[in-house]
């Protein structure tokens, strides 16, 4: 229950009894997220409202809002400092579709910041800090292949950059849904595997080539990283490299890069 000095919200919107919807803070072809108040832990935290297709009592939207159910809570258990925790997954109060039928609204933390597509508006990222974020974004990424989870929308919009420098890779909530046709993928189509514009099925190795294209767009010149973009954007699933392989290459040239500046130092 909330008292008089709750925050008050967009039209006092609540999402599961305790989610004050507050204000949106962004919005795509998956859904809308909002800054939302828990008033049951007095704490902030970020809501996710998927769009789904069709109305209430629509078939096709049922099993979607079903499925989505179901995978929201699977994404919850993908557990790494760079993956933007899943806290919760309600239905929005006064649903009109019948309890379980309406699509799940997916509460996240917060991060305070901006997404990696905000930062490069502004210009590129050089190699080094390139090759950090990535290795984040690879982190998390093996949490979730861990858990039989495939993100499949890895790009800039679903990076997030913390003032203390954390990474946070999101999108979970909505990960390992089935693939629409080609012509309809939500988002950027730069950013998804060959296979997955081929309607094909994307596994783990999709992810990594969304990884290679996002560490493409991230830099002006690849420099140190190209021959991992260029093994990663293979088009074969089976030419690209492993996450231990595409790992130990990005921590290569960020100790590259710390080693340069400390003789740089001296």
């Amino acid at each position: 229950m909330s008292d008089d000095s709750a925050p008050k919200g967009v039209n006092d919107l609540v999402a599961g009894g305790r989610y004050r919807l507050l204000e949106r803070i962004g919005s795509g072809a998956t859904g809308t997220v909002w800054r939302a108040h828990d008033d049951l832990l007095d704490r902030e935290v970020a809501v996710k409202q998927p769009r789904l297709p069709g109305g209430p009592g629509d078939e096709d939207r049922r099993r979607a809002a079903h499925r989505l159910h179901h995978e929201a809570r699977a994404a919850a258990l993908v557990d790494h400092p760079s993956a933007v925790a899943i806290l919760d997954v309600v239905e929005e109060d006064g649903q009109p579709e019948a309890a379980g039928d309406g699509p799940p609204w997916i509460v996240m933390e917060l991060i305070r910041g901006e997404s990696l597509h905000e930062t490069l508006t502004r210009g590129p990222l050089d190699p080094a800090e390139a090759a950090r974020v990535g290795l984040a974004v690879l982190g998390a990424l093996r949490a979730a292949h861990a858990v039989g989870i495939v993100h499949r929308e890895v790009k800039p919009a679903n990076v997030l950059l913390g003032p203390d420098g954390r990474v946070g890779l999101t999108g979970f909530g909505l990960a390992h849904t089935p693939d629409p046709p080609a012509a309809a993928l939500p988002g950027s189509p730069d950013f998804a595997a060959p296979e997955r514009r081929a309607g094909r099925d994307a596994g783990p190795a999709s992810d990594l080539w969304s990884l290679g294209a996002l560490l493409r767009t991230a830099v002006a010149d690849t420099g140190p990283l190209d021959p991992l973009v260029r093994r990663l954007l293979s088009p074969d699933p089976d030419g690209r490299p492993d996450p231990a392989q595409a790992a130990a290459e990005l921590e290569a040239v960020v100790a590259a890069s710390r080693a340069r500046l400390e003789l740089e130092s001296r």
